[in-house]
């Protein structure tokens, strides 16, 4: 049951927050990554979610692998409920740690776009 809590998770990495056509300036929406280096300029807000696309989405399969096989594991073992608890923790570490990392990752990625071109 505790597994389930993915869902939320899963659901957040799947809502697609970037204008991909270009026509409208997403920095000033309230989803994406925040960041001084992403709000400087347009390039390096679009550079920065260019790049965590892919990242979200692996992550996204990787949350739903892990949210199978606990289900899969629950209904087939019935897990004691320390076990349990603890497959519900490593989740939130996993889903936490996985987006920091990559917001950590696309935020350096904006600061390389708004660093000056050396001559």
């Amino acid at each position: 049951m505790t597994s389930l809590l993915t869902l939320p998770a899963l659901a957040l990495l799947l809502i697609p927050f970037h204008d991909e056509s270009g026509a409208v300036d997403t920095r000033h929406r309230l989803s994406g990554l925040r960041t001084r280096h992403t709000l400087a300029s347009r390039e390096a807000w679009d550079a920065a979610h260019a790049w965590l696309r892919r990242p979200l989405r692996c992550l996204a399969v990787v949350m739903a692998a892990v949210l199978v096989v606990s289900v899969a594991s629950e209904l087939a073992f019935g897990l004691p409920e320390a076990l349990a608890l603890m497959i519900a923790a490593s989740q939130a570490v996993l889903f936490v740690g996985g987006i920091l990392l990559i917001g950590w990752r696309a935020n350096k990625v904006a600061a390389q776009v708004n660093q000056p071109r050396n001559a």
